[in-house]
């Protein structure tokens, strides 16, 4: 099983300590944030994943920081972007992943 990044972890605490509609949790063994128990944001290994529907994710990857969620090689998450870098100047999407949860769950 893949493991995460700690440093990472912490990071994505201190970015979502504000949204308070998600809550801490975990989603096999990493750490995430949920929203009526249904995971929005996520570390995996080191990015962190984010829920924001196909549509969306489309539109974004490619975009500065931004790739495709391949938790396994060849099998992407349409629904989900991997934020592979400056966590915090993408803070706005972890919030938009939170309000998407929160409305398709």
């Amino acid at each position: 099983m893949p493991g995460f990044n700690q440093a990472l972890a912490d990071e994505l605490s201190q970015v979502m300590g504000d949204i308070a509609e998600a809550k801490p949790g975990k989603m096999f063994g990493m750490p995430g944030y949920k929203v009526n128990g249904k995971l929005a944001v996520g570390v995996f290994e080191n990015t962190v994943v984010a829920k924001l529907g196909p549509e969306r994710a489309k539109a974004l990857i490619g975009q500065q920081g931004i790739g495709t969620f391949e938790p396994m090689p060849g099998r992407a998450w349409k629904d989900w972007v991997a934020i592979e870098s400056g966590l915090k100047q993408h803070q706005a999407l972890l919030e938009e992943a939170v309000r998407y949860v929160a409305e398709n769950s």
